[in-house]
Order: C-alpha cells, then structure tokens, then sequence
C-alpha cells in the first residue's frame, strides 16, 4: 500500500514550527508542533519518547503519520538548518 502526505509550514515561534499535514489531494488537517533546533542541541534527549517530540496537536491525523512527517521535516532541518517550508513523504 502505498503511502503520501504532504505538509506546510504554519509557523514558526522562537525555535518551535506549527506545520498542517495530511493526505495527498486531501484536506491538510493534521496539526503538529516540532522543536527541532532544541533535538539537535540536545536539549531535547534522542531518548526522548516520539509522542513528545513530534506533538499533535489535535486528532484529525494519527499519530504514526505525523512521525513521517517529522522525518521528512528533520532531514530537511538537518542539511538546512532551517524548516522546510512545505513537503511531502511518498512511500
């Protein structure tokens, strides 16, 4: 089964990004918080628990999707330094 998302970036607050996600050619209504310059300094433990890293916000997606998301976002982040300002994840 084949699997795509796409996200936007909402916002960014000090360090933290509000994107929208969801299915391809669907509403994006996936809400989630990322604080991604805090996980590359570390301020943010690697073994910190997904759920707090990647924070839905609300429950129009689940939770599992956001993780790919979040995955798509941090590797941008990591080569950029900086969020990506829209995206997708195809599998």
């Amino acid at each position: 089964m084949a699997v795509c998302l796409e996200f936007e970036l909402i916002e960014v607050i000090g360090t933290r990004a509000k994107y929208r996600f969801g299915p391809c050619l669907h509403d994006l209504d996936g809400l989630i918080e990322l604080d991604l310059f805090k996980l590359k300094s570390g301020e943010i433990s690697g073994d910190t628990p997904i759920n707090e890293v990647v924070k839905l916000i609300n429950d129009n997606q689940k939770q599992g999707m956001a993780n790919k998301v979040f995955s798509e976002v941090f590797k941008f982040f990591n080569d950029h330094n900086e969020y990506p300002a829209r995206g997708g994840y195809y599998a």
